[in-house]
């Protein structure tokens, strides 16, 4: 097994529940809380990594910068 570290980016959703993002595998999913959103990524990033074959994962190369707007 090998141990592998990702992003989750989490949005609270005005209706409710929060969105969560991962760049890395450039994969969204949801729950209704932020400990259920995050459980939902880590399933939803293993079950794609087993579609995809851990050999031919290639994480995307993730630049985050925070920009000020004035508007």
């Amino acid at each position: 097994m090998k141990r592998i570290i990702i992003t989750a980016e989490l949005i609270e959703e005005e209706e409710g529940g929060y969105t969560v993002y991962c760049p890395e595998l450039d994969i969204y999913t949801q729950g209704d809380d932020i400990e259920d959103a995050i459980s939902n990524l880590k399933e939803a990033a293993e079950l794609h990594i087993e579609e995809l074959g851990i050999e031919n994962l290639r994480f995307k190369e993730i630049k985050r910068r925070e920009i000020q707007l004035v508007v």
